[in-house]
């Protein structure tokens, strides 16, 4: 996985507890794009699972960063149906917790926007509207979101194909 992360000009992320319902959708995507999908050769398609943060860290602080990055999460949104697609704005991106490991916490947020924003990376935040992400261990996707997999699959390999242009 690091040597992806360092040679792959597009990357995605899943990120995500499985072990908190709706929350594993991240891995869950990644899992499925691993098994049903033919991945392209510049692609690297990473279940970065709790920690994310540190990945992102990680590419912040080094001299080769990728062309793309692509985040698939859960998220809360108040005007959306459990299972539906989106695409959130890195700017728009409310910081409230979802879960203890959550995508949405502050230090991670600044990292997305700091790449987004003053670097040549093009950073994409694709995510479900959780039906539930239960306070205690409860594995397993929801029907709603379990049924979004797919279609986020094939979203996801549309936007890896998309061309990327310099922002910065």
């Amino acid at each position: 996985m690091i040597e992806s992360i360092h040679t792959k000009p597009r990357l995605v992320f899943g990120c995500g507890n499985t072990l908190f319902g709706d929350d594993g959708f991240g891995p869950a995507v990644i899992g499925q794009l691993a098994s049903r999908h033919h991945l392209p050769e510049d692609a690297a398609f990473v279940d970065a699972g709790t920690s994310v943060r540190d990945i992102l860290f990680d590419i912040l602080l080094s001299e080769t960063r990728p062309k793309r990055i692509v985040i698939v999460d859960a998220s809360l949104q108040n005007d959306k149906q459990p299972g539906e697609l989106s695409e959130i704005d890195i700017e728009s991106m409310d910081p409230r917790k979802t879960a203890d490991f959550s995508l949405h916490q502050f230090p991670t947020i600044n990292m997305l926007k700091e790449l987004q924003l003053h670097t040549d990376v093009d950073v994409r935040v694709l995510v479900v509207q959780p039906e539930r992400i239960p306070s205690e261990i409860k594995p397993g996707l929801s029907g709603s979101v379990s049924r979004a997999v797919e279609p986020m699959c094939n979203y996801i390999m549309e936007v890896v194909s998309e061309p990327v242009s310099n922002h910065c």
